[in-house]
């Protein structure tokens, strides 16, 4: 038996119309990315202190407050993280060294925005040159002939280079041991070097272990006020597709910034649970403060641009505010 049309479907004009409104409302889901809603977003880290944030959005529901899923991706160093994003593999990488983002703009610009930087401060060192508690290293004359470890590649070792000749010490007096983080302490502990440029959590660690103490603290800090040596990096393609979750992402990661500023022992637990620091040492780590989207400058970005790309770490001068620009 056939049903009886409707009065809709018997009048033509009326039919179209909402054909019509349908495949309206359509385009305009597309056009703005979809729905965003509750829509995952891929989001690199590594095992290391500067990812706090990600750390905190994962552990108190930053994710789930900004209509988002989190799907953190482990990583184990800055390249990769970056060689991911270009292939689509992920979204955001929040707090990353900016030399490889540099070097991925200069191969293929326009593929990522800058959206916040590290503040780098000498009164919470993240980075300091340490020694062990008997060494007759006392000031950084004393660095003349002897063996400082590093971190491998070449960013570590060139930045103490500037450092150091800014220090007035001739920067090839001193012979730099290129070591996996990993052998820091031991290296500097067993005598293999007689000083170490580390970085947070060894510089606590060593500290807190007695066997260990500063002769100089942030050497970023020092080259640098505010260091923007680490930034935070989104998509443009991800950007592009989903701008309002985006936004979101964005607003995410300002309110994990705002959380670290004003209740660090809220936070700091998430180290241990990420990083396998010990409790005693999460505690009192320098934890770096970060720039929220606002207020993210093109300028201090560029004097940083200027002196790696002096230093022979970027092949080409870039300009910040094409990597702060909004996406199109």
């Amino acid at each position: 038996m056939f049903h009886r049309p409707t009065t809709f479907t018997r009048c033509p004009t009326v039919l179209l119309l909402l054909v019509l409104m349908q495949l309206a409302t359509g385009c305009g889901k597309e056009s703005t990315g979809g729905s965003d809603k509750q829509m995952k977003v891929r989001v690199a880290y590594a095992p290391v202190v500067i990812n706090l944030q990600t750390f905190i959005a994962q552990d108190l529901g930053l994710f789930n407050k900004h209509d988002l899923i989190g799907d953190p991706k482990l990583f184990t160093s800055a390249n990769d993280m970056i060689s991911a994003l270009v292939s689509g593999e992920i979204d955001v990488v929040p707090a990353v060294s900016l030399v490889p983002v540099l070097n991925l703009e200069a191969q293929k610009p326009g593929t990522l925005r800058i959206f916040s930087h590290s503040k780098m401060t000498a009164e919470k060192p993240f980075d300091s040159i340490l020694v062990r508690t008997d060494s007759l290293i006392h000031s950084l004359e004393d660095l003349k002939a002897k063996k400082i470890a590093v971190f491998p590649g070449t960013t570590a070792t060139n930045f103490l280079k500037v450092f150091l000749k800014r220090k007035g010490i001739d920067p090839d007096s001193v012979q730099y041991v290129p070591l996996p983080p990993s052998a820091h302490l031991s290296s500097l502990q067993s005598g293999a070097v007689d000083a170490l440029f580390g970085y947070e959590p060894t510089v606590t660690s060593a500290i807190q272990s007695g066997t260990c103490r500063r002769i100089f603290g942030s050497v970023y800090a020092e080259l640098q006020p505010n260091s923007p040596i680490s930034v935070s990096v989104i998509s443009r393609k991800f950007e592009r597709e989903h701008p309002e979750a985006a936004k979101r992402v964005v607003e995410l990661f300002d309110g994990a910034v705002s959380l670290i500023r004003s209740e660090p022992d809220k936070c700091t637990p998430s180290l241990t649970a990420y990083t396998k620091i010990a409790p005693e040492v999460a505690a009192k780590v320098s934890i770096i403060d970060a720039t929220l989207s606002t207020e993210t400058k093109a300028a201090p970005i560029q004097q940083f641009i200027d002196l790696l790309h002096e230093m022979g770490e970027v092949p080409k001068l870039l300009q910040a505010d094409d990597l702060l620009a909004p996406t199109n």
